[in-house]
């Protein structure tokens, strides 16, 4: 090979590398924003229902007499006056409102109310 077509295959190699760490950074921006927006839903969800079980459950012995009571449906906080029914979930483009299966679980620990997100 003579020194142009060198030259001309190094260029080749540069630009492709180029490109490749160009889509890698896309990729990698562009899942941490959705990454971000599920976190957020779901801490947004979680939140109301924190509050919610805070200002409803009188009593953590309820939780162990009721264990239907440790799973709260989006419908229960909407109706409530926690939740919007509007709120979009990132991952599944469903509207609180329209979902029936993902629910919050409630648990009582160290002295206080944990609610954990769960998909149905």
């Amino acid at each position: 090979m003579d020194m142009k077509n060198k030259k001309r295959v190094l260029i080749i190699l540069l630009i492709l590398i180029v490109v490749v760490l160009i889509i890698l950074g896309i990729v990698l921006i562009f899942g941490g924003i959705k990454n971000k927006a599920i976190n957020d839903f779901e801490n947004e969800v979680t939140n109301a229902a924190c509050e919610y079980v805070n200002s409803e459950y009188n009593s953590p012995s309820l939780i162990e007499a009721y264990p239907h009571l440790t799973k709260i449906k989006y419908a229960t906080l909407i109706n409530a006056g926690y939740l919007d029914p509007n709120l979009t979930n990132p991952l599944t483009k469903e509207r609180t409102i329209e979902n029936t299966t993902d629910y919050i679980e409630i648990t009582y620990t160290d002295s206080q109310y944990v609610c954990t997100y769960k998909e149905g």
